[in-house]
């Protein structure tokens, strides 16, 4: 979680120190940042429609609603902007709990309706100013000296506070980078809210919020480009370019999972699926500072730099092993799997075991996929062996 956290606490405290140094800025600065806020915004909304990337669309929406609404003018009376500041954090909360459908479909609909139902509610509300909203929003319901540093409604605080609560908990609960960056835009609109419409305060925060919204649909970008889904591992092309970048001795092992085919055939691809992740999880433990990745299927590959075949021999046996070792448990009691509903209905565990070949970077002429290509042949000699063993 709180590597996720890290670049939007970075971002909160820019923005602050943005807002700190505005004034100091010279007109031409600041108009520059203003046309940056609305460019950042056009960009991040691109972005989250080419990916699909609903929740990024919809604070983004939040957003610029947020800074346009307070630039108009619209919200200058007491209840129109105590109505706005509840009426936003509320709608960011709803609009993440929603499922991520994508931004231009049917099933993205609801969230289109519950952004038209809450302006249309804000707007006859604002104009008719009933008794029961102007209660509602700005009674003070404890004594009023203990929120003199803020120009807010009590009310208003409640939510923000409680909204605030939510994402936090939705965060630990699945830490992601959309759930962060969504941590990260209430806390921007909270406090955007909290300072008022002046310039200094939609160009800080606005801006610090698109920033954190862009920061996560490149992040999440990258990880889908050179990270496996299922394992987590980095994958074959981040291993290319691993390579590309190498100088000097290394050492290159590929493993790959014992009779994979026919354990998928006798548990069904879940349970493959399990071993798999399983491998990796061992594989990121390995010692040495091996790099692993998968390479696709039941591959994967494992990169030493700077460390001879003799070096890497060691770690890569310990490898083996402790994966050998490990009991691998099939099913628990009275749990069907879903490919193979008709399978055994125990607990059963068997050994998973793997082969490994492994080549070093020992001549000039070797190019690092002619290591792999050595290292993949050492691990059909693994094969041959017997399996369960490593070969270079």
């Amino acid at each position: 979680m709180l590597k996720s956290f890290s670049p939007i606490i970075v971002l909160l405290i820019v923005a602050f120190y943005g807002y700190q140094k505005y004034p100091l800025l010279p007109d031409s600065a600041s108009i520059g940042i203003s046309y940056l806020v609305y460019m950042l915004a056009l960009i991040v909304a691109g972005l989250s429609v080419r990916f699909s990337r609903s929740r990024l669309f919809y604070y983004v929406l939040l957003i610029m609603i947020t800074n346009l609404t307070l630039r108009s003018g619209w919200a200058s009376g007491e209840l129109r902007y105590g109505l706005l500041s509840a009426i936003l954090p509320l709608l960011l909360v709803t609009l993440t709990i929603l499922p991520d459908r994508g931004v231009i479909s049917a099933k993205a609909i609801p969230a289109y309706v519950i952004l038209l139902l809450a302006a249309t509610f804000t707007a006859i509300v604002a104009t008719m100013s009933p008794a029961w909203a102007t209660y509602l929003v700005l009674t003070d319901w404890v004594p009023a000296r203990y929120f003199d540093w803020t120009g807010q409604a009590q009310s208003v605080l409640i939510v923000s506070f409680a909204a605030l609560y939510v994402m936090l908990t939705l965060a630990t609960l699945n830490p992601s980078l959309y759930l962060a960056a969504g941590c990260g835009v209430l806390f921007m609109l909270v406090t955007q809210l909290h300072f008022g419409g002046e310039e200094r305060s939609l160009s800080a925060f606005s801006g610090a919020a698109l920033l954190m919204c862009l920061y996560a649909i490149m992040q999440d970008t990258w990880r889908m480009a050179y990270l496996d889904e299922l394992t987590g591992l980095p994958g074959r092309r981040a291993l290319g370019e691993k390579l590309q970048r190498l100088g000097g001795t290394y050492t290159v092992a590929m493993l790959d999972v014992d009779h994979f085919k026919k354990f998928n055939d006798n548990y069904g691809h879940s349970a493959g699926d399990t071993v798999l992740r399983m491998i990796a999880s061992k594989m990121s433990k390995v010692s040495g500072g091996g790099l692993p990745y998968r390479y696709g299927g039941e591959e994967f590959a494992i990169l030493f730099s700077g460390k001879n075949l003799q070096e890497a021999a060691r770690h890569l046996e310990n490898l083996r092993v402790d994966i050998a070792n490990k009991p691998f448990v099939i099913r628990r009691a009275g749990r069907r799997s879903v490919d193979k509903p008709d399978g055994p209905d125990t607990n059963k565990s068997i050994r998973i075991t793997v082969s490994i070949g492994f080549a070093e970077s020992n001549r000039k002429e070797l190019s690092p996929w002619d290591v792999v290509k050595l290292a993949d042949q050492a691990l059909y000699r693994a094969k041959g062996k017997g399996r369960n063993c490593i070969s270079e």
